[in-house]
């Protein structure tokens, strides 16, 4: 199955001279190079995207419209000694902020039920069932992290039963607003809050922020609120909003404390991951750790996840993180298989505008499913379990469009749905799956005009592999945390192929050479047809750095290969 979709084209950003150097004050003129490519303009933006992990950057948290309304409830019920219930989600975005705010309550004075849903049973945000049961157990505050914004009807019955209910989201917001107590959404008409594109994560932080700031002396309120930030960072990252700004702090800041080990759970997961805990970066986490954190969610019981990280006792923690590494390595054995049934299934279906497949595909494999089928064809893509009347779907969309609003396109044929503009889960009957299809692929075809024209790779200058070398790889770890919205810096080189294999597990490992030197380098699950040995080709790659019995291992990640002369223009 050969990549599809939008054509892709690389670009090259064009050389900066001496009078742009000049005006950002740093100490090389590749530095200077990554910096200008990246927006920044002078010699305290600069110093500002250099230092990321300050939080005086931080927004004022009640500057989020109804904060002040949820502070207020939080400390009524806690000092009416009322039970209050953290409801999260069965992903790692939901599962550390929920574990965020049941420590900030737990910090403030009480502590707080945690529901996590089951990803099979109840699926995404509020149910109705599990608001009973949370009424029933005397809670009278619910806390929503990352969900909830959508959930009217749920709403409206946790205040039948006398809950109140302060949601915390960050999704897209629709037209008519939950009637809980407060809704705290950057999104949502009215907030002043100056950064709108917070994680789930962030906003929890926020309201944690708020909160802490509201019942303890200010000094601790500070220390206490910082601390929380590597849960943050985790949410952040697992949610893949864009790294900048406030994101590309809380992950910095958040990194700082990760690397500190305070969490008996993270320690060892990092163990299990063979990622050394005083060096993990935000690639770690997006690649290793969030991957087996996910996992508990998506193979049985996301709890295991969220007591993990919640975990101060070294024994149930090594338990936990055994636990998780089993689920992730059966994670990953049934993604291979379902991977191969889903070819079968593409090679029947329309792929020149969208991809809608249904069938026996486990609910907790339909997001990866259908971020393959995206990586392939570059077109909106929906996988949805045919399990019964009622079935579930994830769909997944690369750069340029907008899920939520092509789903608001079929809205008559689904029951709920929600999420971002890349990634969004919906729930339908099995007797509207046809006309779905037939809808969705119409709503992605006619947003195909908004969409880019062709899919741009853009590297930051070309090098020389000799350039490659610890020099290199402490410059370009000055660029950390990276992520969505902030990529590493990426470069181009023309080298032959000395040698290539396939991995186990996918990958392409490659020893490549051009007149200055030899480097090693990966390529993981790519979508481009092996090069030949022997063969002169162009690479475009980011630079890694390994420790491997403390000695340093630096290698290309090539990400696309192409024929000398592919490199056509400039960004």
């Amino acid at each position: 199955m050969l990549p599809s979709g939008l054509p892709t084209r690389w670009a090259i950003y064009p050389r900066i001279g001496e009078s742009e150097r000049s005006q950002l004050h740093v100490d090389s003129l590749l530095l200077a190079q990554l910096l200008w490519n990246r927006g920044v303009r002078t010699q305290a933006q600069a110093a500002s995207f250099l230092t990321p992990d300050q939080l005086d950057g931080l927004s004022d948290p009640f500057a989020l419209r109804g904060m002040d309304v949820a502070v207020d409830r939080l400390l009524g019920a806690l000092k009416g000694g009322e039970s209050i219930a953290v409801y999260g989600d069965f992903d790692v975005d939901g599962i550390a902020g929920a574990a965020l705010v049941a420590e900030a309550i737990r910090l403030a004075g009480a502590t707080p039920t945690v529901y996590l849903p089951n990803r099979a049973r109840e699926g995404h945000g509020l149910n109705v069932d599990a608001l009973q049961q949370l009424n029933d157990r005397g809670v009278r505050v619910i806390v929503t992290v990352d969900c909830g914004i959508t959930a009217g009807i749920e709403v409206a019955r946790a205040s039948e039963l006398g809950m109140d209910v302060i949601v915390t989201d960050h999704h897209t917001v629709p037209i008519e607003l939950p009637g809980a107590l407060s809704v705290l959404n950057p999104h949502q008409d009215g907030c002043s809050y100056p950064f709108k594109d917070l994680a789930g994560g962030g906003v929890a932080l926020q309201l944690a922020r708020g909160l802490l700031s509201s019942c303890l002396a200010a000094g601790e309120a500070s220390q206490r609120s910082a601390e929380l930030t590597d849960l943050a960072a985790l949410s952040t990252v697992a949610d893949m909003v864009p790294l900048v700004s406030e994101n590309r702090a809380i992950v910095a800041h958040g990194l700082v404390g990760l690397r500190e080990g305070r969490r008996p759970g993270l320690n060892m997961l990092c163990k299990r991951a063979g990622r050394a805990v005083a060096d993990l970066t935000a690639r770690d986490l997006a690649f290793s750790m969030i991957p087996r954190l996910n996992a508990a969610g998506r193979m049985g019981d996301a709890r295991d996840a969220l007591d993990l990280l919640l975990s101060t006792d070294l024994d149930s923690a090594q338990e936990l993180a055994e636990r998780l590494e089993q689920a992730n390595g059966a994670r990953r054995d049934q993604l291979s298989d379902f991977l191969s049934a889903l070819e079968g299934d593409v090679a029947e279906a329309e792929t020149d505008s969208a991809v809608v497949i249904d069938g026996p595909y486990p609910v907790g494999l339909a997001g990866l499913l259908a971020s393959r089928l995206v990586d392939r064809w570059q077109v909106p893509s929906v996988v949805i379990q045919r399990d019964g009347p009622l079935c579930r779907g994830s769909a997944r969309a690369p750069e340029g469009y907008h899920l939520v609003q092509l789903l608001e396109e079929c809205s008559d044929r689904l029951i709920q749905f929600g999420g971002h503009a890349r990634a969004a889960g919906f729930t339908l009957e099995a007797r509207h799956i046809e006309s779905f299809r037939t809808a969705f692929i119409a709503a992605a075809r006619a947003d195909r005009s908004a969409a880019a024209p062709e899919r741009i790779l853009a590297a930051d200058g070309r090098l020389q592999l000799q350039s490659v070398g610890p020099a290199l790889a402490d410059l370009v770890a000055r660029f950390e945390p990276t992520g969505e919205g902030n990529p590493p810096p990426t470069f181009v080189s023309r080298v032959s192929v000395l040698r290539i294999e396939d991995t186990s597990n996918g990958h392409l490992r490659m020893r490549l050479r051009d007149g200055t030197g030899i480097r090693k380098a990966v390529a993981f699950r790519p979508a481009f047809p092996s090069p030949a040995e022997g063969s002169q080709i162009e690479v475009l790659y980011e630079v890694s750095r390994r420790y491997r019995d403390d000695a340093q291992q630096i290698e290309l990640v090539v990400r696309d290969v192409a024929q000398p002369g592919h490199l056509s223009s400039t960004v």
